[in-house]
């Protein structure tokens, strides 16, 4: 499923600040855990089979948690916090997970040149983003190196001062180079700003897309709605 990325980050906001808010699903108990699923739904349709297995059952949990334990002693009040947490703050959180993950850097760049955004913001954006998936492959090569010279997550009991010197110093060495690499990277394939250039991708609002949207704008009516007419 290929949603534009200006869908995505008005889902993120949306299912973000509306789950933080807790007003929706105060007054209607059960559009809530809908709202709280939205992302791992979105996360099936691209066959994301981990990140929906783990989503779900880690909401399951604390949506049962606030059903099943409720009262004053100390273990409710860490299961309810740990609810609150799950229910609340992370479904804006992995929503942001999805919309970044599922998205190319030219599909990025794209979307947001569709809404007039200035190449000041843009390069900026593409650099970092770039950054981020080098420091990831990065730190994958740096796993795999341990792995080979024997050394695993169980090393972190045994001896933590050499598992995190060996992990983390060569990340730390590797990161300057590499921000200085992805700049180089920009400048040679003529991010300036003043040019305007050509992009490869098609991205473009598409019929999901505008159902989604819709969602997203009928949640934020039922959200106000529901804050300042009393409901």
């Amino acid at each position: 499923m290929n949603l534009d990325f200006r869908t995505k980050l008005v889902l993120t906001l949306v299912v973000g600040i509306v789950c933080v808010g807790g007003s929706l699903a105060h007054s209607y108990p059960h559009f809530g855990p809908i709202l709280c699923l939205f992302p791992y739904l979105l996360g099936a349709l691209d066959r994301k089979w981990s990140f929906v297995l783990k989503g779900t059952i880690t909401s399951a949990l604390a949506y049962g948690a606030t059903l099943y334990l409720q009262g004053e002693g100390f273990f409710s009040l860490c299961f309810n916090l740990y609810a609150g947490i799950v229910l609340r703050i992370l479904p804006g959180v992995m929503m942001g997970y999805y919309a970044i993950t599922t998205t190319t850097l030219s599909d990025l760049v794209c979307a947001l040149k569709k809404w007039h955004m200035p190449n000041g913001i843009l390069i900026p954006v593409s650099v970092m983003f770039r950054f981020f998936y080098s420091i990831k492959e990065d730190y994958g090569k740096i796993k795999e190196a341990m792995w080979m010279h024997g050394m695993g997550r169980q090393d972190l009991l045994t001896k933590p001062v050499e598992y995190l010197e060996y992990r983390f110093m060569p990340l730390l060495m590797i990161t300057s180079n590499t921000a200085d690499h992805v700049a180089i990277s920009a400048m040679t394939r003529g991010m300036t700003e003043d040019c305007n250039r050509s992009s490869i991708s098609t991205t473009r609002i598409r019929c999901f897309d505008g159902v989604l949207l819709a969602f997203a704008f009928v949640v934020i009516g039922l959200a106000v709605r529901s804050k300042y007419a009393g409901i």
